[in-house]
């Protein structure tokens, strides 16, 4: 595992107008990547559906990260089969001598549950992917908003 800050991204330097002075790769290579489709997949069920939804909203995700989709969309789907077997049973079991043992669904939902976070991140999904990939930063106030407020209340 790597120790200190991750690099930031080029997009983040070209809009800060490359701070460090580095030379920056060039962008005439750079290719538009087609959107991922509006519809979702046949096999899909209802969580699944609704995440395809959101997913196809994001500007970033394009018809090649359609697999990964796919399989997150998948696993929301799981998740809800296991929730619902979850609630249809008891969270603690029993042997036939009277130990009690948690019921093997909560470990499954934990371990799924790992696994949709780690694929929303490599999608960029969430608020700490989206800042690392330069795609959204989220801050209460900018410097100049705050100094605009400032100016008004002086003035």
């Amino acid at each position: 595992m790597a120790i200190g800050r991750p690099p930031t991204p080029t997009e983040r330097k070209r809009r800060l107008g490359n701070p460090g002075g580095r030379p920056l790769p060039d962008t005439s290579n750079v290719v538009a990547l087609p959107p991922v489709e509006d519809r979702p997949p046949d096999q899909l069920g209802p969580a699944g559906k609704a995440i395809w939804e959101v997913i196809a909203e994001c500007s970033w995700i394009g018809q090649t990260d359609r697999p990964a989709v796919v399989m997150l969309c998948e696993l929301f789907d799981r998740r809800q089969d296991f929730m619902a077997r979850l609630e249809s049973s008891d969270p603690v079991l029993f042997t036939e001598k009277g130990y009690a043992y948690a019921n093997p669904l909560v470990g499954m939902l934990s371990t799924l549950d790992r696994e949709i976070a780690r694929q929303l991140g490599a999608l960029g999904l969430t608020p700490t992917d989206r800042t690392r990939m330069g795609l959204a930063e989220v801050k209460a106030k900018s410097k100049l908003q705050e100094l605009l407020e400032n100016r008004q209340r002086r003035g």
